[in-house]
């Protein structure tokens, strides 16, 4: 068919339902997404510009009230996304700006909302948050959240559908829990697998809603696995990447419309990616983070993913619609990360500011050969502030490479010798999950860092045996990280109130230990021939 043809085809079709809402009938499970689908009775040259707002108000069955930002979806087509958390009857009224759009303004409707059926725990508990004066996440029935990511940067926008799901299945069952990827062209991928781009344009930017049409379908996928999608909006790294060169009111634009697409998914919301978010930078960020998360109703956590050794904690404890602090070690275990890791403003600062998760996002990445030392990075991290999480990444992953491939702006530029999906069976990508694992067998969220319990510490002598601790308030439970084999020393009163076994992180085991009752002091060497967990409990 003729492609003008095709387009004036679609537009009358539209047009001849322009004061519909589609869906309007139909029931939604609570914690579910709901869409509703409005038709323009006018055709804007650049609507993101000429209809400020556009939206509706829902009221719940309890008489809440909220109104949240809709979409562009391509020439008269406009859509607003929402999830409810209340099971009823709803009611809605659409919202333009553009008042003599009678297509878009001041349509009314309700639609029920029922009981979750899903066997999805996103489903079942409903939307994350973070409880006020705590260092984790929870779902919205209070039951704590690990957050294992793993960074596939480049999945939605390069994978086939079957390579997807694919990967979804395989992350699923190995333990993990968020995906982490990037909504829209950038450094690391100038266009997607249709050679299409998200936006044109620097100081007025103009939308692609087809280019989001294909991260719809992959962040819908990724919640039907059961996981929370955590999405970059301004990549700001790199010539090429929105959050360096689109000016505060283009990022503004581009991430409101990416957060009306998508906030009635499950997600963890990545303001920025890779970004230096301190010093000449802060205000900018602190800007955008107000205008976008502060001035728009929005379901979900906020946090923003900052490029190595970046910190910005600090600097940013005070802006309220930052629910969660992200950071990045970087991607090697050199003398100078292992001591910011261990020693650095993560560790020194966590207690002194307001309580959030802290999570390593981007440790070190595995390349096939490393896996000592992907684990090493990882439980280093979890170990340095109360424990929320960790991520993983791979060097073949997360720009989704397929043999012969090269990574675009990155790293080496041999073709790559492996596949994306071969990288799933890496030991470390497999024993991440094991880390999941373990910790999900314990109490967790009531873990805080506790070196002061070390009597030595080996590794201000040798930085690649520090040894990590973490116990709860009332040292019911110990855990000690050990890099190495190695012995651990603790100044623990009363050692005969304890019991003893380690975890071997390599092969996913328990190896039982014996305490001699009468020291007040415990000295222990590590019978596993890797990294390993010391875990104390305090007898009944």
């Amino acid at each position: 068919m003729n492609k003008k043809l095709g387009s004036l085809l679609f537009i009358l079709s539209l047009s001849a339902l322009q004061f519909s809402v589609f869906g309007n009938n139909e029931e939604i499970e609570q914690w579910h997404k709901k869409e509703l689908v409005v038709v323009s009775s006018q055709l804007y040259d650049n609507p993101i510009y000429q209809v400020a707002f556009f939206g509706a108000e829902f009221i719940s069955p309890s008489g809440t009230k909220c109104v949240v930002r809709g979409f562009w979806d391509g020439s008269t087509a406009w859509k607003v996304r929402f999830m409810p958390n209340q099971t009823g009857r709803w009611r809605y009224r659409t919202i333009c700006s553009d008042q003599s759009n009678d297509g878009l303004n001041g349509i009314e409707g309700t639609f029920h909302c029922i009981p979750n059926r899903s066997k999805e725990e996103i489903y079942k508990r409903g939307l994350l948050k973070h409880p006020e004066k705590s260092y984790h996440l929870t779902y919205n029935d209070g039951k704590p959240f690990l957050y294992i990511g793993c960074t596939a940067w480049n999945g939605g926008l390069l994978s086939t559908p079957e390579e997807w799901e694919q990967y979804l299945f395989n992350r699923k069952a190995n333990g993990y829990s968020v995906i982490q990827l990037v909504t829209t062209q950038w450094r690391g991928a100038t266009v997607n697998a249709e050679n299409e781009t998200a936006f044109s344009g620097i100081d007025t930017i103009e939308i692609d809603p087809s280019f989001f049409r294909r991260l719809d379908e992959r962040i819908d996928r990724i919640n039907d696995y059961g996981l929370i999608a955590a999405p970059v909006m301004l990549w700001a790294y790199g010539d090429s990447s929105p959050g360096s060169f689109l000016p505060i009111a283009s990022a503004t634009k581009l991430a409101e419309y990416i957060l009306a697409r998508y906030d009635a998914n499950h997600v963890i919301w990545n303001l920025g990616g890779d970004g230096q978010y301190m010093k000449e930078n802060e205000e900018r960020w602190k800007q955008i983070g107000r205008r976008v998360f502060g001035e728009n109703h929005h379901h979900n956590i906020v946090t923003l993913h900052p490029r190595g050794l970046s910190w910005y904690g600090t600097v940013f404890n005070e802006e309220s619609w930052l629910d969660m602090i992200s950071y990045q070690t970087g991607h090697t275990n050199s003398r100078n990360v292992v001591r910011w890791k261990t020693e650095g403003p993560v560790v020194t600062e966590w207690d002194k500011l307001l309580p959030r998760p802290m999570i390593d996002t981007e440790p070190v990445y595995e390349n096939g050969h490393n896996a000592k030392e992907v684990r090493n990075s990882a439980y280093w991290s979890i170990f340095s502030t109360p424990v929320a999480g960790v991520s993983y990444g791979s060097h073949t992953i997360w720009p989704w490479l397929r043999k012969g491939d090269k990574p675009i702006n990155h790293g080496k530029k041999e073709p790559s010798a492996i596949s994306w999906f071969d990288a799933l069976s890496h030991e470390g990508s497999i024993q991440t999950g094991y880390l999941a694992d373990f910790f999900r067998t314990i109490d967790w969220w009531k873990l805080y860092p506790a070196n002061q319990l070390l009597k030595e510490q080996p590794g201000l002598v040798d930085y690649t045996r520090y040894q990590m601790v973490l116990a709860t308030p009332d040292h019911s439970l110990i855990l000690v990280y050990i890099p190495a084999p190695d012995v651990i020393q603790l100044s623990i009163i009363n050692t005969k109130h304890y019991s003893a076994r380690w975890f071997d992180t390599v092969n996913n085991k328990y190896v039982k230990e014996k305490i001699d009752p009468n020291n007040r002091e415990l000295v222990l060497r590590s019978p596993v021939q890797s990294d390993a967990v010391l875990i104390l409990n305090k007898k009944k």
